[in-house]
């Protein structure tokens, strides 16, 4: 199930499953990654978009601000290793909020389960669910 842009209502239907999906895994900006992240002396403070641009993790465009899925990171405010590995198995042409519905919603190939609970497992079966989603074209 992925959305784009087509109209008024698909518009308002995205924003509200935007909005459910918030609720849910709660959203980091940049300074809420830093603060979790006490893995090192460094004052990086936008760690999280030198993460991103490494693909490590991603974010996606809430209300106006550029935020972090909270699913992405271990209690140390690191990545997970597992979630550069999905991200390069997912099809490049995804948008970012595509991706956050696609590690939130259950998958057939994880018995019924979603990404997120096998990424937080360590679940590599994850990896080879990610690389059969087929490519698709937004508009």
């Amino acid at each position: 199930m992925y959305f784009s842009t087509f109209d008024g209502h698909r518009s308002s239907v995205n924003d509200i499953q935007k909005d459910e999906f918030a609720r849910k895994f709660p959203l980091l900006e940049d300074a809420d990654v830093y603060a979790r992240w006490k893995a090192s002396s460094w004052q990086i403070t936008r760690i999280g978009d030198i993460w991103k641009r490494s693909g490590r993790i991603f974010s996606v465009n809430y209300a106006g601000s550029n935020v972090y899925p909270s699913f992405q990171f271990a209690e140390d405010g690191t990545p997970l290793p597992l979630m550069k590995k999905i991200l390069d198995a997912l099809p490049q042409d995804m948008t970012p909020w595509e991706r956050a519905f696609w590690m939130a919603s259950p998958k057939n190939e994880l018995e019924g389960e979603c990404p997120v609970k096998c990424v937080r497992r360590n679940d590599d079966r994850v990896i080879q669910a990610a690389s059969k989603v087929e490519q698709f074209a937004t508009q």
